[in-house]
């Protein structure tokens, strides 16, 4: 049986609360006591007390008092007595059955523990009766109506008025990605006891009824909160019922509907991945809480498969999980989706399972009506994995190409807010030139064109962000004469990663390609480097990042192009340019980033002889820069950003040379 990680746990666990329950008391002795007069006496005195409006809290007493009579129930345990009272509102609910008698009712169960669990179990129980049944679905529909209708209205005495009205909001900002958070049903208490309790039992009788009850709201809180409080997010197999019935959400090429149910259903199971691996967690623990999820999410994707929208469904959320795991999994220290210990992966599974349900030919390239600005690069990359996967072509990059083309007076407008938009989810916070979104895009471009050639044209189109980063936004005003220049920038380190990734998927061949592998190296390598000098110099925020873009490309050129280590469709001749003395020269009189790229070559496994050999020809003298290192690192720790550990793989090195 799937569960919900933390739904194994309660059942695993010792320690948890069990309340009374009705099922638990002989079905005899409930007969019993239901052809009790003073059954009977208590039925009556619940509907005078509705009648005469007597407060909930003294009529409580009045009647848990009477109960309790040797003449009455007294003989009978706490658990029977506190039966009878719940039947008795069943009872009085039966003769009345009104909105209004139901929140008398509630009203009483609120101010009592026992009745507040008990209560529910029996109007569960009364439901196995037609007749009662269809009482209470009307009741129960009247309940939300005024829910609805009156969304600062309570029906509970004293609770009058309580409650925040998101509603207008939600009219104005309709938006997938508000339901996808996940945090809707936590963020405030808009549906309560009467409302909430009501439809939470309707759930447990009927789920399908419960979903045409839902579907009454027109704003997301109460619909969260439902869910939640019936127990999607307790109970797996609930879950994947209300799956099953929710209304349709996703119509022709994945146009979302303003169903509220289905997204929110999505949003409860990304929520529910939590295994719980710990700090330090060994092998067997990370291989178990990986293959747990994998298998979770297989079943999730196979709920969703099961409907008719569900293709639509499993693009957009698909997007949604490339917006929420690329920037998780770039902060790992390798930019990938590994295992369960890797940030970003319970997407990544989510995704790799949606993909597998995915028919063959279904996926659609184009974005959906009204769909969110920064969704079409999140659906591009998407559609890179699908293609991998077999299930579709690749798609075309020639729009996100041309998003890139702008001219100056566009920036400021709607086009440049767009293009920084898309990017949102791409660069982060933690700019890094190998980062895990760069190589989906990087993935079609490799693709559509020649690499070499397609990533000339992707550079060349962006001439007005580099413009914008050297000589500044004319549109800034004085409050923020750097944004727009740092704006650019960024856009133009993704790009740079971009380019990057390409480069990988060139060397790595993940898929056959229909021109020379070889040639295209050689010449996207030359560029590459040409577009790191030009940012260099005139890039005055990042110096680092382009300063570790040359080392990027170096580690490359030394380690996957030449040598042994290269296979014969992507080997690049030792004299090719740029080759790593280049590279090397390129970094001359840096010492940080010098040694610093001594000692990442090592971690990448690059010949030692090899890279002495190249320091000797660039005419570096790594004795120098290691005296000058530790100098810097004597003064202050702070004034350099190396270690020991870096500078003894420098000495080993030195050693080499000599």
């Amino acid at each position: 049986m799937d569960e919900w990680p933390q739904e194994s746990r309660n059942r695993l666990s010792k320690t948890f609360y069990i309340p009374k329950r009705l099922v638990d008391i002989p079905g005899d002795l409930i007969r019993e006591m239901v052809k009790a007069k003073s059954f009977k006496t208590q039925v009556q005195a619940l509907a005078a007390g509705f009648n005469e409006k007597v407060e909930p809290q003294v009529k409580l007493a009045e009647l848990s008092t009477a109960i309790d009579q040797p003449d009455a129930f007294g003989e009978y345990d706490e658990v029977a007595r506190h039966a009878v009272f719940a039947l008795a509102c069943v009872a009085a609910l039966q003769r009345t059955p009104t909105k209004e008698m139901w929140q008398y009712l509630w009203s009483l169960a609120r101010h009592s523990v026992s009745l507040e669990n008990l209560f529910p179990e029996a109007v569960i129980a009364a439901a196995n009766e037609t007749v009662f049944r269809e009482q209470f679905f009307i009741i129960a529909r009247n309940v939300v109506k005024g829910a609805v209708q009156h969304r600062k209205h309570r029906g509970i005495q004293g609770e009058k008025g309580v409650g925040a009205d998101p509603r207008e909001y939600w009219q104005k900002y309709p938006q997938l990605s508000t339901l996808w958070r996940g945090d809707i049903a936590r963020s405030s208490r808009t549906v309560e006891s009467d409302y909430d309790n009501v439809l939470s039992i309707v759930a447990k009788i009927d789920v399908p009824e419960f979903v045409n009850l839902l579907e009454l709201y027109d704003y997301p809180d109460p619909v969260a909160h439902a869910l939640m409080w019936c127990g999607a997010p307790w109970r797996f197999e609930l879950w994947k019922k209300l799956v099953f019935a929710a209304p349709t959400a996703f119509e022709e090429h994945a146009k979302w509907n303003g169903s509220l149910i289905l997204p929110l259903l999505m949003a409860i199971a990304r929520d529910e991945f939590q295994f719980g691996l710990g700090r330090e967690p060994n092998a067997d623990q990370v291989s178990e809480a990986t293959s747990s999820i994998n298998d979770l999410a297989a079943e999730v994707a196979r709920t969703i498969a099961s409907r008719l929208d569900a293709v639509g469904c499993m693009t957009r959320w698909g997007n949604w999980l490339v917006r929420t795991g690329v920037p998780a999994v770039s902060l790992n220290p390798l930019p990938h989706p590994t295992d369960a210990t890797a940030q970003g992966f319970i997407e990544s599974a989510l995704l790799d399972a949606l993909i597998v349900e995915m028919p063959a030919g279904s996926w659609k390239p184009d974005t959906a009506p009204a769909a969110e600005s920064w969704e079409p690069w999140c659906q591009l990359a998407a559609g890179a994995l699908i293609a991998f996967n077999g299930k579709s072509s690749m798609p075309s990059t020639a729009n996100f190409l041309d998003e890139w083309n702008l001219n100056p007076d566009e920036w400021p407008t709607q086009r440049g807010q767009k293009l920084k938009e898309r990017a949102i989810p791409f660069d982060g916070d933690a700019q890094r030139a190998d980062g895990y979104g760069a190589r989906l895009l990087a993935l079609p471009l490799v693709e559509t064109n020649r690499a070499d050639a397609e990533w000339k044209y992707f550079w060349e189109g962006s001439v007005t962000l580099r413009e914008i980063v050297e000589f500044g936004d004319p549109d800034e005003n004085d409050g923020s004469v750097w944004q727009g220049r740092m704006n650019a920038a960024r856009l133009l380190m993704l790009q740079f990663s971009i380019g990057l990734m390409m480069l990988d998927h060139l060397i790595i061949p993940p898929r056959p390609l229909n021109y020379d592998r070889r040639n295209a190296i050689g010449a996207l390598l030359r560029l590459l480097r040409e577009a790191v000098h030009e940012m260099a110099a005139i890039d005055q925020f990042n110096g680092k990042f382009w300063t570790e873009a040359v080392r990027h490309l170096a580690v490359r050129r030394a380690k996957w192009l030449s040598g042994n280590a290269a296979s014969d469709d992507i080997r690049v001749p030792a004299e090719t340019k740029p080759t790593l003395v280049d590279f090397i020269q390129d970094l001359a009189g840096d010492t940080e980033n010098l040694v610093a790229l001594i000692y990442v070559m090592h971690q990448s496994g690059v010949d030692d002889t090899e890279l002495a050999a190249a320091f000797t020809t660039a005419e570096v003298d790594i004795n120098n820069e290691i005296v000058l290192a530790e100098r810097l690192l004597t003064i202050s720790q702070r004034a350099i950003g190396l270690n020991e550990a870096q500078l003894s793989v420098a000495r080993e090195l030195l050693r080499c040379s000599d």
